[in-house]
């Protein structure tokens, strides 16, 4: 008797002594995550990395280069515009942010993607776009188009492999395009901007990028890709889906082109030839945000912001588990 009281007296203190199911820590949802977007901000506005609860050994890094906490445009930082698009993640942690930012007074655009575990923050890239022109057009926006915060009803979602297949065949067709893919995967209504720069649908024909071309922002997502313009893009790689939002069912990606220099002329599937402009020139790399949002299993609305970086550059660090890569 005894030794069954003893026993039962250990038990009791090990089950009291055992961590209890609330003290936990909470999953992260929409509204906590976009918290600790908004944290970040008014910590670098503040220059202030105390505001924020960081992990031991958190991981930041800005336009695909490893820094230390506190350094780049956290350091810089001096006010925040209105335009703001969030992107959540709960199952992975993972938010982001597409913002207007003035730089010691000066105009541009910052990109955010931070990962939460436990309550910290492990994870830091941002891409510090110095783009006046790119900062005022999206001041003009105020905000991202309805669509994108739209939820979606759950039997109208696709998983999130679904919606990684969906977004690679994008990513898959632009290197080396010839014009001669399979492109269904754009809805018929897809329209694309670039740094907030409507570049499809547009009725006043204007110059795209680089190029004189005044035809090419005057087509759909679709029939851009089946002309073979944009062939110059040699390589699409690191290809990261970071922030797969199944309830809106939006993705934020981050991947980087190359253009390697070596192509001067494209032929077009319309018989031209498009001499290709001399930014073209040199090998080139471009590191960039893009992100989606679906509309059944066909790509809906894009929306893209990008910086040049050294010609070959790599992430900061490698695949985890947390991010999925499609060579």
């Amino acid at each position: 008797m005894r030794l069954r009281r003893m026993i039962h007296k250990a038990l009791l203190c090990l089950v009291l002594t055992l961590p209890h199911p609330a003290q936990a820590a909470e999953p992260c949802d929409r509204n906590c995550l976009e918290s600790h977007a908004n944290a970040y901000i008014a910590a670098a506005l503040a220059h202030d990395l105390s505001k924020l609860p960081l992990a031991p050994d958190v991981k930041v890094a800005e336009n695909n280069s490893a820094i230390r906490p506190g350094e780049g445009s956290f350091a810089t930082l001096s006010g925040q515009g209105k335009y703001r698009h969030y992107f959540a993640d709960p199952v992975t942690g993972s938010v982001g942010l597409i913002t207007t930012v003035t730089e010691h007074g000066a105009k541009g655009i910052l990109d955010l993607r931070m990962r939460v575990v436990d309550g910290k923050i492990a994870e830091i890239e941002t891409l510090m776009i110095r783009d006046a022109g790119g900062h005022d057009r999206y001041e003009a926006l105020v905000g991202p188009e309805q669509p994108w915060l739209d939820v979606i009803p759950p039997e109208k979602r696709l998983s999130r492999a679904e919606m990684v297949r969906a977004v690679n065949h994008y990513f898959t067709s632009m290197t080396h395009n010839d014009g001669r893919g399979d492109y269904t995967f754009f809805d018929d209504e897809c329209d694309r901007l670039e740094h907030a720069l409507k570049t499809t649908n547009v009725r006043q024909r204007e110059a795209y990028g680089h190029s004189s071309d005044t035809n090419f922002s005057s087509l759909t997502c679709a029939q851009q890709q089946e002309t073979g313009f944009l062939g110059f893009v040699t390589e699409i790689r690191n290809r990261r889906f970071f922030i797969i939002d199944e309830e809106r069912q939006v993705m934020l990606a981050a991947v980087t082109l190359d253009h390697n220099g070596t192509i001067r002329k494209l032929p077009q599937t319309n018989g031209t030839v498009f001499v290709l402009p001399p930014y073209f020139n040199v090998p080139r790399t471009l590191q960039v945000y893009e992100a989606f949002k679906l509309r059944g299993e066909k790509l809906y609305r894009i929306e893209m912001t990008l910086v040049e970086t050294p010609y070959g550059n790599r992430p900061p660090w490698q695949d985890g588990a947390d991010i999925t890569v499609i060579k």
